[in-house]
């Protein structure tokens, strides 16, 4: 994992490395100004990590939930200048794989709503997606469901 920077010092000066120290202060103050901008979207909005929060959209069903969502990236982007992508879903564990769908397919535009998808799609990207990437699964599950056959989200579903 890591590594004592006096350990690779010489071996970043070798390839133009430059190391900077990390501004906690500035990442926990822009984090601050994120969930002020999603609480403008949903009154109801949980915090989960520095990087991470749920918005319940539940009373917003009558919209276009990927419009809603593209508009809450934009507006964070214009505002603060960060990317983000939203994932969206009825479970948490599932609005994070809708997030990581998000992130890693350009098709999504940034913006997944896993709802919205047929359930062919559905299962081919699933089935596109390493279990471990499931929120909760660790080396250890996911190496004890691989003996088990299951390697994807969706023979994971199945």
């Amino acid at each position: 994992m890591g590594a004592p920077w006096f350990k690779l010092q010489e071996l970043a000066r070798e390839h133009g490395i430059i190391a900077r120290s990390s501004n906690y202060a500035l990442y926990a103050d822009m984090s601050n100004r994120v969930v002020e901008v999603l609480g403008a979207f949903t009154p109801d909005l949980e915090v989960y990590s520095i990087d991470e929060s749920f918005l319940d959209l539940t009373a917003f069903r009558h919209l276009d939930l990927i419009t809603y969502g593209q508009t809450i990236r934009q507006r964070i982007a214009r505002w603060l200048g960060l990317p983000v992508c939203v994932g969206i879903a009825p479970t948490k564990t599932l609005a994070k794989l809708a997030n990581h769908i998000a992130k890693k397919r350009p098709e999504f535009a940034s913006v997944c709503d896993l709802e919205r998808l047929s359930q062919a799609d559905r299962a081919r990207i699933f089935g596109e997606i390493a279990v471990g990437e499931v929120w909760g699964v660790g080396r250890r599950i996911e190496a004890r469901l691989a003996d088990m056959g299951i390697e994807t989200v969706e023979a994971l579903r199945r």
